[in-house]
């Protein structure tokens, strides 16, 4: 058996549902999922300063999973917010939904664009793939102009990120495409038989991996990513 907890690193529980339900579509049948939130922090996250009000408590929720026993962590936002330092404090795997869905995207095709929230996002999304040395490959982020909050809305997203998508294959070069959110859930199949190019849902490309690394026994690097020192840090 395999525990996975899921840290939705916002103070909604208003996707938990949805991403349970694609979760339990996906993951292996030995795979066990628990999806928490924050207590505080940002009720979305599309902008680096939303990201900063969340990631001490998402931190601190990796760093009870692995108290508690689990296997793996999903930090399950397209800006890994927290990912690196939870990689330093862990001896588990930690995986986070932009780096995931990239690596996958890189393995399907030569270029990518991701279909993002909204414009508002787009900064910190390409801070993001210069950090990561993806920058290069990223052919274009284009936005569905929808606020994260609002994504439950299926119809209109799926009718926006179709057009999204169809520029960014037919204008912009994209042999991949990448949902820059884990609020976008549920249209990837009907954009793919649309667009005859990969859909990639992030939340699923970080649950697959992570069941991987697990299986394989492995985990992040502690050369790359090394235990903190030990040093008073006061939270208030």
């Amino acid at each position: 058996m395999k525990k996975i907890k899921v840290i939705v690193p916002v103070t909604t529980s208003l996707w938990n549902d949805s991403i349970r339900q694609v979760f339990e579509r996906y993951k292996n049948l030995d795979t066990v999922i628990e999806i928490t939130n924050l207590n505080t922090g940002s009720e979305a996250i599309e902008q680096h300063y939303d990201e900063v009000w969340s990631e001490l408590p998402t931190l601190k929720e990796a760093e009870k999973a692995q108290d508690q026993g689990y296997d793996g962590v999903i930090i399950y936002c397209f800006n890994d917010p927290a990912v690196r330092a939870a990689k330093e404090k862990l001896n588990i795997p930690v995986v986070g939904l932009m780096e995931a869905a990239i690596n996958f995207a890189l393995m399907l095709g030569r270029k990518f664009s991701i279909i993002t929230t909204t414009k508002r996002g787009i900064a910190a999304t390409e801070d993001h793939l210069r950090m990561y040395d993806f920058y290069e490959r990223c052919a274009s982020i284009r936005a569905v102009n929808m606020e994260v909050l609002d994504l439950n809305d299926r119809c209109r997203l799926e009718e926006a990120a179709l057009i999204a998508s169809k520029d960014a294959v037919e204008v912009d070069g994209a042999d991949v495409l990448i949902f820059g959110c884990g609020s976008m859930l549920g249209i990837s199949e009907n954009i793919y038989r649309s667009l005859g190019v990969p859909v990639i849902e992030p939340g699923v490309a970080a649950l697959k991996l992570c069941e991987d690394f697990i299986e394989m026994k492995t985990h992040h690097s502690k050369k790359a990513f090394p235990f903190p020192d030990k040093k008073i840090r006061h939270t208030s």
